[in-house]
């Protein structure tokens, strides 16, 4: 993290969370906390990226009826 910081990149503590993507069947590996500094990141469920939804459980109905509601409202 230092090593960041000293060529300028800034990480926002309070505004850092985190997404676990189940892409496999296989459940084990998934750490309980992350933490930076001692500061607990949250973990969130879903995370919206350049207008996509990206879900945990890789579930895309969220996506999809975003996009036809998005679509509807054009």
């Amino acid at each position: 993290m230092d090593t960041l910081e000293a060529k300028g990149f800034r990480l926002s503590r309070s505004k850092t969370e985190y997404l676990h993507c189940h892409f496999s069947a296989e459940v084990g590996g998934v750490a309980n906390e992350i933490a930076i500094e001692g500061t607990i990141i949250p973990r969130i469920e879903r995370f919206k990226y350049l207008g996509s939804i990206i879900h945990e459980d890789v579930a895309i109905n969220e996506d999809i009826d975003q996009r036809i509601k998005s679509g509807w409202q054009k």
